[in-house]
């Protein structure tokens, strides 16, 4: 393994600015004036503006003149990482054949960092959907997903965890201390399964499972979400997690 001096004597600050940048873009958050991409990512004005601009001059932003803004060259990136590994590409036709059987949304998260990271999905046919897309972030402590994945640390990582984190309460239903999230991530362990009721967002459930390796290291989880106005908490618990469980363990058996 290289050491801390030679990945240091290695690295390019410049580059890693520039993909920091390009990490602030989000669902929430689709523009970005220098002042803003600066205080995001900790670094000078001066010095964001050269990543934007140069971002710009190869494409994968555009500018007006105040903001900044993702071009579809940016979804290069993206396929890069699902066109080569396996992962997303084993779990796309399950994901599909799951959406055919309930009608909702289903989707691939892995752990990346402190989020919840959405790789792969076949989407709904209704008009209203939950909007996640490939790329969406949710946080560990709040999202079903990412409390399947936290239940796969061991005691030590998710102590350091809670030790860190600030929870924001989203809706009434959304756990805000740390004992309760430990609390719940336990409880996922014994069960083997996720319900998220309006904790994230009030109209929106979702169920998660994990996806263990013939190794036996929890991988990634397969998602359900859907809108309470036409999932109850039952329907969701009886009806759609058996479905998911099965396509987690047969997505398993593959890895």
């Amino acid at each position: 393994m290289p050491s801390r001096t030679m990945q240091r004597e290695e690295s390019m600050g410049g580059l890693a600015k520039g993909l920091a940048i390009m990490e602030c873009f989000s669902r929430n958050r689709p523009r970005l004036t220098v002042s803003e991409a600066a205080t995001l990512t900790d670094i000078t004005p001066a010095s964001a503006r050269r990543c934007l601009r140069t971002l710009e001059g190869l494409g994968y932003l555009s500018y007006d003149g105040k903001f900044f803004r993702p071009t579809p060259r940016m979804t290069r990136l993206s396929t890069s990482y699902t066109n080569t590994n396996p992962l997303p590409l084993l779990a796309q036709p399950l994901l599909a054949d799951l959406r055919d059987q309930i009608n909702e949304s289903c989707s691939l998260v892995v752990l990346d960092g402190n989020s919840a990271l959405f790789i792969a999905r076949a989407e709904s046919t209704h008009v209203v959907s939950t909007g996640f897309s490939i790329g969406s972030r949710l946080p560990l402590y709040s999202s079903s997903a990412g409390r399947v994945l936290l239940a796969a640390f061991d005691d030590d990582d998710l102590q350091n965890y809670l030790r860190d984190v600030r929870p924001q309460s989203s809706t009434p239903n959304a756990l805000t201390t740390i004992a309760a999230i430990r609390d719940r991530v336990q409880q996922i362990r014994r069960d083997g399964y996720s319900i998220n009721d309006e904790e994230i967002e009030l109209g929106l459930r979702a169920v998660a499972v994990p996806v263990v390796d013939v190794g036996g290291k929890t991988v990634a989880c397969v998602v359900i979400s859907a809108l309470a106005a036409r999932t109850s908490f039952e329907r969701l618990h009886e009806e759609f997690l058996p479905k998911l469980l099965v396509k987690a363990r047969d997505l398993g058996k593959m890895l």
